[in-house]
């Protein structure tokens, strides 16, 4: 099925509450691309199908079968659709994407799951969307961003599946030779609620993210440059007040604040452990 030309979303639909994954990298991504490939394959498969209101199958022949109208352009009301930035999701295409991005070729790839209203449209809130977006800048770090609205979850999001969130941050941190990555729930837009408190621009965010951590939050990833600046390894592993370290390896490490990605209430200590090292202390 042909998407309508007039598919674009005409006012802003990020939820309210979105759990939001991010690894900013300065690494050449080409050089291990096929592995980045596999990694996405395996973020789709993990992360966002098991927020799918049916089938992977099913949601890509429904949306085939269905004949748009002025009225409800997207899709059946109140069901869902698959989206590629090159159109519409299909197994075919979705490996071609990976198939390109395993070769160097591609710059960007974007998989959305759209959550339809009673009337066909993308919700304004309550679950709309989750995303999985690779974006390759030579000015800027490459972004991997994966988000999820609360409510996809069900309104809540278990242990289990915080674990799984975790595991590809870390697996994704790796690979991509992280300058910086986390995770955290109630974030919205490009910008991290702490540069929105402290009204630092995206553009100097990225630019400084090698050596500045851009907010405190549930799970963050240090960087080499970061660790060096707390003290090193060692010393981070020991001191961070968090209920989880991991040495990634190359000087990178991975630390979860609380047991449950919900029990963030208390940032303050970290806050303060990461002071040298949060861009605009």
């Amino acid at each position: 099925m042909e998407l309508p030309l007039d598919l674009t979303l005409p006012r802003s639909v990020v939820p309210p509450h979105v759990v939001r994954l991010e690894v900013d990298t300065f690494a050449d991504l080409r050089r291990d691309a096929g592995q980045l490939a596999a990694w996405f394959g395996e973020v789709f498969a993990t992360l966002l199908v098991p927020l799918c209101p049916a089938s992977v199958k099913e949601l890509v022949e429904v949306a085939r079968g269905y004949h748009p109208s002025d009225t409800t352009p997207w899709g059946p009301p109140g069901y869902a659709r698959l989206l590629l930035s090159a159109g519409d999701f299909t197994v075919d295409a979705w490996a071609r994407q990976l198939d390109a991005l395993s070769r160097g070729e591609s710059d960007f790839l974007r998989v959305m799951l759209i959550r339809l209203d009673d009337q066909g449209l993308p919700t304004t809130e309550g679950g709309w969307c989750a995303e999985i977006t690779l974006k390759r800048d030579p000015e800027f770090p490459h972004q991997v961003i994966v988000t999820a609205a609360r409510e996809a979850f069900g309104g809540w999001v278990s242990r289990v599946v915080q674990q799984d969130w975790l595991k590809v941050l870390a697996t994704g941190a790796t690979l991509a030779k992280a300058a910086h990555g986390w995770i955290t729930l109630d974030r919205v837009g490009a910008r991290t609620a702490y540069e929105q408190h402290m009204g630092i621009g995206i553009d100097a965010a990225l630019v400084g993210v090698a050596d500045y951590a851009r907010g405190v939050h549930w799970a963050t990833v240090l960087g080499p440059r970061q660790v060096a600046q707390l003290g090193g390894v060692e010393r981070v592993l020991r001191d961070a007040p968090c209920v989880w370290r991991e040495h990634l390896g190359g000087g990178r490490i991975l630390l979860k604040l609380t047991d449950d990605l919900e029990d963030t209430k208390d940032l303050e200590p970290l806050h303060r452990f990461l002071a040298p090292v949060l861009i605009g202390q």
